[in-house]
């Protein structure tokens, strides 16, 4: 049966749904009577295209208003949702179906917008950072595992895992986020049970995914041995490769006690920490993946302009930039598109992101 899409506008939070309604393939997402609780839920389920069988709605009602595709309304609604659904789980209906549509909004943002994403996770701050940081490791995972050429169901399951990896100490990790010093013995603690607390979180909120449960269990598994929470010698694939994307995020996040890394230098030291990527074959995969010069990153040109770094570009040196500061110091109105192949273009150094006092809008560096 035709279907028409429908407008946010039609959907009324708390308020029962008058009809059945579907995904864009057909799929059955909401029966009729269920109740969108939160703006937040509402956003997201817009952004994965909503549809309701022709009969049951005329075509004067339907609109093709949010054809559009924002990435930056679509990222802060993913946040939005996920804050919500980790911190409420044990009261919040069909977890397990709202977390994969999560996912899969992830895996669109991922394929439409993906230097978008990866400026981001470069550009982020500590607000919300458990929440933000889990979502950063979902897209790098899920862009890792895209070259990889994994099958998009895998994927989804390793986007759930992502997300919900750090379920059991996000309260922790927002202290850990602004404390100074080390962490107590009883946070250590905390931290090193975590993973088989999030475990048995998702197994009683009724998640049955053995991908997704495993990939939880064993993020901070090590291969070899010397991980935790077990030790274990052989984690699975999608264990090794959150850890590894959640280890690069991480590095490249500020913290009260240290600043942020560059790309390049959080890249090098997974590098050598895999053992040149001997132990871990995912490390040059997410190396090539991001590029020398990953979206976010800020540079200064050979001519002395101060740029930032918009888009991956045909080779590994030279991304596309956009310059922001003349070699005198000053402003330019609107930013300067470079081509970094040609001197005196080429990237000269790369600026750590807290040396940059630039204020920047994103939607209007990466047009949309």
């Amino acid at each position: 049966m035709p279907k028409h899409r429908i407008h946010a506008r039609q959907l009324l939070i708390n308020e029962d749904l008058p009809w059945d309604v579907y995904d864009e393939s057909g799929q059955l997402l909401l029966c009729k009577g269920f109740r969108i609780s939160r703006e937040s839920q509402r956003e997201v389920l817009m952004a994965r295209g909503l549809y309701v069988d022709e009969l049951v709605l005329s075509p004067q009602r339907s609109t093709d208003d949010n054809k559009g595709y924002n990435p930056f309304r679509v990222w802060d609604s993913i946040i939005d949702e996920l804050e919500v659904l980790l911190r409420d789980i044990r009261l919040e209906k069909d977890f397990c179906e709202q977390i994969s549509g999560l996912a899969k909004l992830i895996q669109e943002l991922a394929r439409r917008s993906p230097d978008i994403a990866l400026a981001a996770i470069i550009l982020t701050n500590q607000r919300r950072y458990p929440i933000i940081h889990s979502v950063h490791v979902a897209v790098l995972s899920e862009l890792v595992a895209a070259r990889l050429e994994w099958l998009p169901d895998r994927r989804i399951s390793l986007i759930c895992a992502a997300l919900t990896q750090n379920l059991a100490m996000i309260e922790l990790q927002m202290k850990l986020c602004h404390q100074r010093i080390a962490p107590s013995t009883a946070q250590r603690q905390e931290i090193q049970r975590h993973p088989k607390l999030a475990h048995e979180m998702l197994q009683s909120a009724g998640v049955k995914d053995p991908i997704w449960l495993h990939a939880v269990l064993e993020h901070h598994e090590l291969n070899g041995g010397g991980g935790y929470p077990f030790g274990i010698v052989a984690p699975c694939e999608e264990a090794l490769l959150i850890q590894t994307t959640d280890i690069f995020s991480a590095k490249v996040s500020p913290r009260a006690a240290r600043k942020p890394v560059t790309p390049q230098e959080a890249a090098r030291s997974l590098y050598l920490g895999s053992d040149k990527g001997t132990t871990n074959r995912y490390v040059a995969v997410l190396i090539k993946e991001i590029g020398i010069f990953p979206p976010g990153t800020f540079v200064t040109l050979t001519n002395g302009e101060l740029a930032l770094v918009i888009r991956r570009g045909a080779g590994a040196n030279t991304p596309e930039v956009l310059s922001l500061i003349s070699p005198q110091g000053t402003s330019y109105i609107d930013p300067i598109q470079r081509n970094t192949s040609r001197k005196p273009y080429d990237i000269a150094t790369v600026i750590p992101r807290d040396q940059v006092k630039v204020q920047i809008n994103p939607e209007r560096i990466w047009r949309i």
